[in-house]
């Protein structure tokens, strides 16, 4: 399989589980009240850089890779399982863009490093959490969130300390068989290294890694020859060592490998570098001595070498080792995706009948519901009121009745001041009520004052015999207190 290190994938974390919708059922506790728990976890999908790969060849045919979903939360308030976690496995040294934003997700430069690339959605709170003094049986519960999903390029760079840079057949993959335990491919035509090489330098109890980057030649910028497509993998490099053929023109072609590569990154100009003049046992000691003077006035140190006798091998590893700059620092990653909220907007929908309500943040908690349930809406009351989707309505002309749909969810404006507004006509009605009540009232009173007129003459009559029969006891009484 071809060597791959530019690789397009796509990832996606796991929804999260929803809230459990239950009550508690037990035989001697009636009415136990709402116990759903909630929602699990989604899976989350990580980058995971090993040493055992050298190329992304391993991970070509498969573009997706996705998380598992979290479970839904049960009754007697018990969470959902959480989905599992999803890694893949990249070489050191990959870094990974997003390819909407640009931004760098992670830069994987240690064996073990891991690095989110797509976040698992949050699970959704059971009913039991929605139950207050005046809502004691809530029968809904919070969706779970979605995951995230990015479309990724992997990139990899190859995490060398010294990378050889030079025209094809200058002798870079024989330097590099000279100088470490790498066995490269070795021809005696141009391009053979077709991706890069690594092999490791020793001295004494010192170490470094070497890149054997294939031949670029001249227009290469303009995608001649392999172009600067493996140029990537010097950019982590601490040291550039430019390899030359000393018996054919060395000083031209270092001046268009410098141009080349100022052509592809300016900032690789400034990289400490060494120039290498290889196969001097090729040329004699004079012209050998004139082409290192020639070189020397570029600024940068010089050394000679023949890596098919070895000869210079030995001060050449010194050399390296004394100009190895230190580590640079990683390519800083961006983490989780910054998440930016829209502005709450109302708008006229495109039939004219009805409004549509945009907002990041309020679309994401109205979809955490369901809109066909009465008591979802309900509770959903509160967030539109704290939003002020209400006053935003009522300023653009909604009118009740008219449909409102936010996000993807579809409802029914009320105006919560009409019931001050028609205080008059409820005044009416009552005044009418009164009305009819004191009439009523007044009727029954008048009935009762016929009943006691009534009853006021025959008692009149009973009377009139009463003060007659008084009065002869009374005249009784008076005559007996006069005889005596």
């Amino acid at each position: 399989m071809a060597f791959r290190d530019v690789l397009d994938i796509q990832v996606q974390g796991g929804k999260g589980g929803d809230g459990g919708l239950s009550f508690m059922r037990l035989k001697y506790i009636p009415k136990g009240g709402p116990d759903g728990g909630h929602g699990g976890r989604g899976g989350s999908v990580y980058l995971r850089a090993i040493d055992d790969l050298t190329s992304l060849d391993k991970l070509v045919g498969r573009a997706q890779y996705r998380a598992p979903v979290g479970k839904q939360g049960e009754g007697k308030n018990k969470a959902g399982l959480g989905g599992d976690d999803v890694y893949v496995e990249v070489p050191v040294g990959t870094i990974a863009t997003d390819l909407e934003t640009g931004e760098v997700v992670a830069d994987l430069v240690e064996v073990g490093q891991t690095a989110i690339v797509a976040a698992g959605g949050s699970g959704g709170r059971g009913n039991a959490t929605f139950a207050t003094s005046t809502r004691r049986a809530p029968r809904f519960a919070e969706k779970g969130t979605p995951g995230e999903a990015r479309r990724l390029r992997l990139e990899l760079r190859t995490i060398a300390d010294v990378g050889l840079v030079g025209y094809p057949n200058a002798g870079k993959s024989s330097l590099l068989a000279a100088l470490s335990n790498s066995r490269p491919a070795i021809a005696s035509y141009p391009f053979t290294t077709l991706s890069p090489n690594l092999g490791v330098v020793e001295l004494e109890l010192e170490r470094f890694t070497m890149a054997d980057i294939p031949g670029i030649i001249e227009d290469a910028h303009k995608g001649k020859g392999l172009g600067l497509e493996f140029l990537r993998h010097i950019s982590r490099t601490r040291l550039l060592v430019y390899v030359l053929d000393v018996s054919d023109e060395p000083k031209a072609t270092f001046d268009a490998l410098r141009f080349e590569l100022g052509e592809y990154d300016p900032e690789l100009l400034d990289r400490p570098a060494l120039v290498l003049l290889n196969k001097m046992d090729l040329v004699d000691a004079a012209e050998l001595a004139d082409r290192e003077r020639e070189l020397s006035g570029e600024g940068l140190p010089v050394a000679c070498v023949s890596a098919l006798e070895g000869r210079g091998a030995d001060a050449l590893k010194a050399t390296l080792f004394a100009l190895l700059p230190p580590r640079p620092k990683p390519v800083a990653a961006t983490g989780p995706r910054r998440v930016s909220h829209e502005p709450i907007e109302v708008r006229r929908d495109m039939v004219g009948t009805g409004w549509v309500v945009t907002g990041s943040e309020l679309e994401d908690v109205v979809a955490r519901f369901d809109a066909a349930n009465p008591e979802a809406v309900s509770y959903l009351q509160h967030h539109f009121k704290s939003f002020g989707v209400n006053q935003l309505l009522k300023r653009a002309g909604a009118a009740s009745g008219e449909e409102v749909q936010i996000g993807a969810a579809v409802f029914e404006y009320f105006d919560d001041t009409a019931a001050e507004t028609s205080s008059p006509t409820q005044t009416d009605a009552e005044r009418a009520g009164r009305r009819y009540l004191e009439e009523t009232r007044a009727r029954e009173a008048g009935a009762g004052a016929d009943e006691e007129e009534g009853l006021g003459a025959s008692d009149a009559a009973v009377d009139a015999g009463r003060p007659a029969a008084r009065t002869a006891a009374e005249e009784g009484a008076a005559g007996t207190e006069d005889d005596g």
